[in-house]
């Protein structure tokens, strides 16, 4: 069988034990700074070196998170935080921010990076790009199919990592703004407030509730029953989520896929996991190409438990499972935990299935379901999985000469180095000479200390003497050895090779960018003589915009003056080559300027045919961003999620383009929740298209109502309920010196899209009766 990593989440000391004794090869973990999961207890510097000198005693490899996105005042830092991470050995660095990656590249050549769910690469073209540019491995977006997995990493050969236990998140994954554009709070540099796990109703273009769920909340996924089929994709490293999660999480998610991945099947390992989280059930996510409501968690977003039986009325728990003194139970959303048990008269501290018992302390509890959410039995042993930091030992084979008159020797060969101690002369046995038996048991010993002589062969023995506590030290001191070489050759010296970015060549464009997504908006466009369009064919309807509407346009450009540029999709999965195929045939009916997009699968497919725009979901923050892209990226939209002090210290503002109207897309995801919950969309029945029928809409709990799109893949895209109004700071903006500007049209009908344009043309202010002013005066976290 080929080796496969098995990568744990270590948020804690406590954690990372867990993931080193019960089996992990390598452990994910974060520092202080620049973590996507900021609010984990992560590791101080000290705590730092210590958890990797630990792992590498254990042979495990360390892969430090610095997959935030950074902002110009944090880059600096964040280099030299990577200087002091490749000093101490740390194997990997886990990043997203593009800035970062061109800089590391430039300055720690040799630093292992490894590309974060969060530059959402989820095609093979992208997954290629990505590694030209010095990524050694992809973690790819938890989308995608075993099939997808499969074509990236054995077709192509990309070392990549998957997701294959923990939550999930219903947006791709670095393509979700809700959490910082509704709070500040950016789930791009780790501070998600998970607006995903609220409750919402779905409105329909009545204003009528047509449902009401935590519609946006998925379960969470596991493929443990998948090993087969994850052994087949070639895909190098098995990732489980859940840096947030408990030590004894660790352990089992650990334990049992170490198992599932060494042939050791187990109906228990699923139930067990059931036991220790799940949010109703767990899911097979994405990996056999399904979607529907059967993979949401849509009655209750926390930790679910398992069914264990029933409260009646009267308070009495008839039990269709074991409890035990310690477990925690729910009823409804009403917690506890288990202090004793009542049966009759008798108090006891466990109760069998089929039983009818009360629970001391608890007169009265709601009638309803009963469930188990926490499995004291089960914790227990999870706990006790290793009970000191050196429970398990990693075998040795050790030769050993030992006669009179010599030094005894004893001698270890460790991948493919050889270790060797000395002992004092061995004496001639005066009384009694130590026998093979003694000399074995004092060899075979093992402390704090990850090794252990497991067989040892003689090369010469003879009888005679050694005090034991010799041979003892002889051992020690010769496993220190392994240990201080494990530790110490993964440390590095030298550092830095601190270089000047290259020369970006100017952009002398003053670009004017109309987004346009329907019919009527086109025609309020050119009704306003706007000349430089932006056109998305990928909107589900007749009011929208397609291909036919593009190649058209394309036709009468050069009569109308126009300049036609051409969003693409930032998720393409399969449909990619179609969809490239699609936009070069469009050459044939005119000129296109450029494309819009922030698909890397895109970019590389098609940036030396085309002038490539990146979209303001490329993430770019700070001025190293536009680096990594070099001459790639034509130009591009900054990200949303500067302020405008932070904007006015960007660099290169003449390849930057900002957006000044316009409905931000807050999330871009798989799942849609009109079909999940009026579609009948379920894993095995395709949506009835009601999209197609109707408008629809999430409404939270504070009243916003927040549009929901649909493309013709069948994705959905969440709307912000507020349009971005920015029109009143044109001439503030090119103060700062931007020199290009976009609207951007997705929802506004033709009198809007009219006035709007009039506005946008003219530099003037326009009162909205409700916008945001995005990012521009506050920022994000």
């Amino acid at each position: 069988m080929r080796y496969i990593e098995l990568l744990a989440p270590a948020g804690s000391m406590e954690s990372l034990v867990m993931a080193v004794q019960n089996g992990a090869n390598a452990v994910y973990l974060g520092g202080t700074k620049f973590s996507a999961r900021a609010y984990a207890t992560n590791f101080t510097e000290k705590e730092l070196e210590e958890a990797v000198d630990y792992c590498h005693s254990y042979d495990v490899r360390v892969n430090i998170t610095l997959n935030t996105l950074l902002k110009d005042n944090e880059l600096e830092e964040a280099v030299s935080y990577a200087s002091y991470l490749y000093k101490i050995g740390v194997d990997a660095l886990i990043v997203q921010d593009p800035g970062l990656i061109y800089r590391l590249r430039t300055e720690l050549p040799e630093f292992e990076l490894h590309a974060s769910t969060q530059m959402t690469v989820h095609n093979g073209e992208g997954a290629l790009y990505y590694t030209e540019k010095g990524i050694r491995r992809i973690v790819l977006s938890r989308e995608l199919s075993f099939e997808e997995i499969k074509e990236i990493s054995v077709d192509l050969g990309v070392e990549t990592e998957i997701f294959v236990h923990g939550a999930l998140c219903i947006s791709y994954s670095g393509q979700c703004l809700m959490s910082s554009i509704l709070g500040g709070r950016s789930g791009n540099r780790g501070r998600c407030a998970q607006p995903c796990r609220l409750p919402y109703d779905l409105m329909d273009g009545r204003g009528t509730s047509r449902a009401k769920a935590y519609l946006m909340s998925p379960k969470d996924i596991t493929a443990i029953d998948n090993m087969d089929e994850i052994l087949d994709s070639g895909v190098y490293s098995l990732k489980i989520e859940g840096r947030m999660k408990r030590p004894e999480y660790v352990a089992a998610t650990v334990q049992y896929f170490r198992e599932e991945i060494e042939g050791y099947k187990s109906n228990k390992h699923k139930e067990n996991l059931l036991k220790v989280f799940n949010r109703e059930g767990l899911s097979d996510g994405y990996f056999h190409g399904r979607t529907g409501k059967d993979m949401m968690a849509f009655h209750y977003p926390k930790n679910t438990g398992v069914p264990i039986g029933k409260v009646h009325g009267d308070g009495s728990l008839q039990l269709d499972a074991p409890l035990k003194k310690g477990d925690g139970l729910r009823v409804g959303e009403k917690g506890l935990t288990v202090e004793g048990i009542r049966d009759g008269k008798d108090v006891k501290d466990s109760a069998a299935a089929g039983e009818q018992v009360r629970l001391i302390g608890r007169s009265k509890l709601p009638e309803g379901e009963l469930y188990k959410t926490y499995d004291f039995e089960l914790m227990d042993q999870l706990k006790r999985s290793h009970n000191g930091l050196y429970d398990k030992k990693i075998g040795l084979t050790a030769e050993l000469t030992f006669a009179p008159g010599e030094e005894a020797s004893l001698t270890v060969i460790y991948k493919d180095r050889t270790y060797q101690k000395s002992s004092k002369m061995v004496e001639k046995a005066q009384k009694a000479p130590l026998s093979k038996e003694r000399v074995e048991d004092a060899l075979k010993k093992s402390g704090e200390i990850p090794f252990v002589i497991e067989t040892l062969h003689f090369t010469k023995f003879e009888e005679g003497f050694l005090p034991v506590k010799d041979l003892n030290e002889m051992r020690r001191l010769l496993l220190e050895d392994i240990v201080t070489y494990e530790v110490q050759n993964k440390k590095r010296t030298g550092g830095r090779q601190e270089k000047e970015a290259p020369f970006l060549e100017k952009r002398q464009e003053k670009l004017r960018l109309v987004g346009i997504s329907t019919k009527d908006q086109l025609k309020a466009a050119l009704d306003s003589d706007m000349k430089e369009l932006v056109l998305y064919p990928f909107y589900r309807g007749e009011r929208h915009l397609n291909f036919k509407d593009v190649a058209d346009l394309l036709k009468n450009q050069e009569e109308l003056g126009l300049k036609i540029y051409l969003k693409v999709s930032n998720i393409l999965r399969k449909e990619l080559h179609g969809v490239v195929s699609k936009v070069r045939d469009l050459k044939k009916h005119g000129a296109i300027e450029g494309i819009v997009t922030n698909n890397a699968g895109v970019l590389r497919a098609l940036h030396k045919e085309f002038r490539i725009i990146g979209d303001y979901k490329m993430n770019l923050m700070n001025s190293y961003a536009l680096h990594l892209y070099g001459e790639d990226l034509y130009m591009s939209m900054v990200s949303e999620e500067l302020n405008r002090q932070e904007l006015k210290d960007l660099k290169h503002k003449d390849r930057l383009i900002t957006l000044v109207y316009g409905r931000q897309e807050l999330m871009h995801s798989e799942y849609c929740p009109v079909g999940a919950s009026l579609g009948g969309m379920t894993r095995e029945t395709p949506c009835n298209e009601i999209c197609m029928r109707d408008t629809f809409s999430l409404k939270d709990r504070m009243g916003e109502e927040f549009p929901v799109m649909t493309d013709v893949f069948c994705r959905s895209y969440i709307m912000n309920g507020k349009p971005k109004n920015l029109l009143d700071t044109t001439k503030d903006l090119q103060s700062l010196g931007f020199t290009s500007f976009r609207v951007d049209f997705t929802t506004e009908s033709y009198e809007e899209a009219l006035e709007i344009l009039r506005a946008f043309k003219n530099e003037q202010a326009l009162t909205l009766e409700a916008f945001n002013r995005g990012h521009y005066k506050r920022g994000v976290e």
